[in-house]
């Protein structure tokens, strides 16, 4: 074998590994693409869940309700509304900001929109942890529980659902969600 065939030999296996690198990739890509796809699949469920959740909850525990004249129970009714019609619009943007989420766009654009719909998923965390305790005191004064009874219970039953909600969501919500922005991160390696 002469020298010139040993380099066309090597050429010949640099260019098979070369495009055995690239199918690689490509295959990885789509696995990753495919797991991405997955998820926010089942993100946008659980967002449309989360829409249609507070009609229902609505439906049945209105008619439910004791009417009274008295200015606690329309103060407490303002509240709550609020709270609710607050927390059902940032529901449906939410919903909406999904929905525009186009995986077979480039990459930088995915990230991009993932980026902007986590910063909107926590800032309306943060603010529905601020509003909690006002909707918690609302239900209470629906229901006429005094929240500053002697027993205390109403208000610290108030305090351990705030705090038992705001370790659930950091705890598990906001990691899983920092996964979902590590996985962009790899991809975007993998199209670079």
């Amino acid at each position: 074998m002469e020298l010139q065939d040993l380099e066309n030999i090597w050429k010949h296996h640099t260019s098979k590994t070369a495009e055995n690198i690239s199918l690689n990739k490509e295959i990885l890509k789509q696995m990753l693409m495919q797991k991405s796809k997955k998820r926010l699949r089942w993100i946008t469920i659980k967002a449309g869940f989360n829409l249609v959740l507070p009609i229902i909850i609505l439906l049945l525990f209105v008619p439910r309700f004791r009417y009274r004249p008295e200015v606690d129970y329309y103060a407490s009714i303002v509240f709550f509304s609020l709270f609710c019609l607050l927390t059902y619009y940032w529901a449906v943007r939410y919903f909406i900001l999904l929905r525009k989420v186009d995986l077979n766009n480039s990459l930088t654009a995915v990230k991009k929109e993932i980026i902007n719909l986590e910063r909107f998923k926590i800032k309306v965390t943060r603010f529905s942890f601020v509003l909690m305790p006002f909707a918690i005191t609302s239900i209470f004064l629906i229901a006429e529980i005094k929240i500053f009874s002697k027993q205390l219970l109403p208000f610290s039953f108030l305090m351990l659902v705030l705090i038992i909600s705001i370790f659930y969501t950091f705890k598990h919500y906001m990691s899983e969600n920092y996964r979902t922005l590590i996985e962009i991160n790899e991809i975007e390696k993998l199209e670079n």
